[in-house]
C-alpha cells in the first residue's frame, strides 16, 4: 500500500508541473464560487465529487486492529498526500486536455507503465477491501458486546492486539452479499452510486452521534457542541446530493443497512425483554443463605440417609459460613481475587443422603429460621442425589435461573453443587495457577470463577473442574461420566393476552426465530453432550 500511495504521489507531482495553477484548487472560496454559478448543476456534481474522500470510514472502523496513531500516521504522512496530489495532477491533465475525461486516471499515467499501474492497482484494491473486512468484524465484535447481535464464534488472530480478530460467519455473509450485488448491478457505475449514499449516510449518524455523546456522556456545554453543526451542514448538503443517486442503485445500501438494523435492534429488544421475564419469574437466591434454604445448617445436615457417592470425597465444612456476618461484609461491587487459592482440607467422611429436603421459595433468612423447625406449606420437597452438578452462571453473588428451574421441576439437588462462572480478560492467556477462585458457601456448594484470555477458545468445563480438584481438593471425581453440566435453554413465545399493538409483537416473533436458530450454551465452551442436560425455560414475553 505504500508503493500503491507513493506512486499516485509522484504521478500527481509530473502532472502539476504541467499546469501549475491548479494549486488554486486549495482556496475554498473556489469551491464556493463554482457552487454559486453552477447552481444546480453544482449541486448534483457535489455528489460525484464526494467519491473522492470514499475509503475514510474504514479507517476508523479500523481501529481496534491497529490503534489510533498508526491510523493518524498513515493517513496524514501516506494516504492523504497521496491522494490529494494525485487528484490534482488529474485536474491539471483536464485543464490541459478536456478530451481525457474518460478517465484521466489512467491517463495521467506515462503509457510505458500502464500495465504494471493496472497490476498494483489491482493488488492495491485487494489489500484495501481487508480494512472493509476487518472494519465489519470490530463493528459486529462491539454489537455483540451490546447485546444488539446474535453471539457468533470470534477467533483472536493476534496475541498482543486483543482487537485483532476474524468472525467466520461475517466472512462468508460479506462474500455472498458482494457476489449478489456485482451480479446484480454489473456496471462500475451502479455500484458507485450505492457506494456514495452508503458512506455519505455513515457520515451524517457519524456527526449526530458524537454530538449526542458530547452532549449526554462528556457533558460538555453547548457552546462547545454547536461548533460541530458546520461539518453536520457539510454532510446533510453532500448527503441530499447523494440522495438524487437512491433511484439508480443507492437503494440497494438502504435496504442492506435496514436490514442489519432491524436484525439487531429485534434482537436486543428481545434480550432486554427476557431479562425482564426471567427477573420477574425465575427468581434468584442469594449464595449467602442457599444453604440454609436447602436445610444445611448445623442441626440439619445430609445425615439421614445410608445412601453413599462412590466413596467420593467431600471438601471440609469445618469452617461453615456465618451468613449474618459473611452478607454484612460483602459487597455487591467485590472484585474477584485471582489469588485466593490454597488447599482446603479433606475429610475421610462420606456424604448421607436424606430423603426428603424441605426447600424454602424464598430467601429471606429471618422467617426461615423462624420456620425451620415447622416447615409451611409454600415450601417443596427434594431430594439430594448421588451426583456431582455444574450449573453455568454468570453471577459470582446469586444462584442461575437454570438452577432455580432445575430445583422446581425436578425436585431434586446434586450432592455437590458447582456454579461455574467462565470469564475472559484483555490478555491473551493466563496461567493455571492464577485461573481459579473458589468459594464455598456451604457442604458441597462452591462457586467457581475460572479467568480465561482472550485468545483461548477451547474451553472445557470438566477441565476446569479437574484443575480445580486439584489445586483446591473439590470433590470432583475422575470420570467426567459422573459430572453433569447443566444449561439453559431458553424457548421464546410470544404472548397474545392483553392489548399490545403489532409494532411490539413482530420484533419479538423475529427474536423468537433468532433464539431457535441460536443455541443457549457459549459459543466458546465445549460441552460433551453425554454429560449435558438442557434446562428449558419457557419465556412468555409481550
Amino acid at each position: 500500500m505504500v508503493c500503491w500511495f507513493v506512486t499516485l504521489f509522484i504521478i500527481g507531482i509530473w502532472r502539476i508541473t504541467y499546469k501549475p495553477s491548479i494549486l488554486k484548487a486549495f482556496n475554498p472560496w473556489e469551491a464556493f464560487d463554482y457552487l454559486l454559478i453552477e447552481k444546480t448543476r453544482g449541486f448534483y456534481q457535489i455528489g460525484g465529487v464526494f467519491l473522492s474522500v470514499t475509503g475514510l470510514e474504514a479507517l476508523y472502523a479500523d481501529l481496534g486492529h491497529f490503534g489510533r496513531w498508526p491510523v493518524r500516521a498513515a493517513w496524514f504522512f501516506v494516504v492523504f498526500p497521496g491522494v490529494l496530489f494525485n487528484y490534482l495532477g488529474q485536474g491539471a491533465l483536464l485543464i490541459v486536455d478536456p478530451s481525457l475525461v474518460d478517465n484521466p486516471f489512467y491517463h495521467a499515467v506515462p503509457n510505458w507503465f500502464h500495465w504494471p499501474m493496472v497490476v498494483l492497482a489491482t493488488v492495491a484494491t485487494i489489500i484495501a477491501s481487508q480494512a472493509i473486512i476487518t472494519g465489519s468484524f470490530s463493528l459486529v465484535s462491539q454489537a455483540i458486546g451490546m447485546e444488539c447481535s446474535v453471539p457468533v464464534k470470534i477467533y483472536h488472530t493476534s496475541k498482543t492486539i486483543i482487537g485483532q480478530i476474524y468472525i467466520p460467519t461475517v466472512n462468508y455473509i460479506l462474500m455472498i452479499l458482494t457476489i449478489i450485488i456485482i451480479i446484480g448491478f454489473g456496471t462500475n457505475a451502479s455500484i458507485t452510486n450505492a457506494y456514495g449514499v452508503t458512506v455519505c449516510t455513515v457520515m451524517v449518524f457519524t456527526t449526530i452521534l458524537y454530538m449526542c455523546v458530547m452532549h449526554y456522556t462528556w457533558h460538555k456545554p453547548w457552546y462547545m457542541i454547536l461548533p460541530f453543526g458546520l461539518f453536520l451542514i457539510i454532510d446533510g448538503y453532500t448527503w441530499a446530493s447523494n440522495a438524487t443517486k437512491i433511484p439508480t442503485g443507492g437503494w440497494v445500501a438502504i435496504v442492506i443497512s435496514t436490514g442489519f438494523f432491524i436484525f439487531g435492534f429485534c434482537w436486543f429488544f428481545g434480550q432486554l425483554n427476557l431479562r425482564r421475564f426471567l427477573k420477574i419469574h425465575s427468581q434468584t437466591t442469594s449464595l449467602h443463605t442457599l444453604a440454609l434454604r436447602l436445610g444445611l445448617s448445623e442441626s440439619n445436615t445430609r445425615q439421614n440417609s445410608n445412601s453413599s457417592v462412590n466413596d467420593l470425597p467431600i471438601i471440609s465444612t469445618a469452617s461453615r459460613i456465618d451468613f449474618h456476618d459473611e452478607i454484612d461484609s460483602e459487597s455487591d461491587d467485590e472484585d474477584i481475587d485471582v489469588k485466593n487459592k490454597g488447599s482446603l482440607p479433606r475429610v475421610a467422611s462420606q456424604v448421607r443422603l436424606v430423603e426428603n429436603v424441605p426447600i424454602k421459595r424464598t430467601s429471606a433468612i429471618s422467617s426461615y429460621i423462624q420456620e425451620q423447625n415447622n416447615i409451611p406449606d409454600h415450601t417443596i420437597s427434594a431430594v439430594i442425589t448421588p451426583s456431582v452438578g455444574c450449573f453455568l452462571t454468570s453471577s459470582t453473588k446469586h444462584t442461575p435461573h437454570v438452577f432455580e428451574n432445575f430445583l422446581s421441576r425436578t425436585h431434586s439437588v446434586p450432592q455437590v453443587i458447582i456454579f461455574l462462572r467462565i470469564e475472559h480478560i484483555k490478555s491473551s492467556t493466563i496461567e493455571d495457577d492464577k485461573r481459579l477462585a473458589v468459594k464455598q458457601y456451604g457442604e458441597g456448594i462452591f462457586h467457581l470463577t475460572a479467568l480465561y484470555g482472550y485468545s483461548e477458545n477451547r474451553i472445557k468445563p470438566f477441565d476446569i473442574l479437574t484443575l480445580a480438584r486439584t489445586q483446591f481438593n473439590l470433590p470432583i471425581p475422575d470420570d467426567e461420566s459422573k459430572v453433569t453440566i447443566f444449561t439453559p435453554n431458553e424457548t421464546i413465545k410470544v404472548s397474545t393476552v392483553g392489548w399490545a399493538s403489532w409494532i411490539r409483537r413482530w420484533p419479538l416473533y423475529f427474536y423468537a426465530i433468532l433464539k431457535s436458530l441460536y443455541p443457549g450454551a457459549a459459543v466458546n465452551i465445549k460441552l460433551a453432550p453425554e454429560n449435558t442436560i438442557n434446562i428449558g425455560i419457557l419465556a412468555k414475553l409481550k
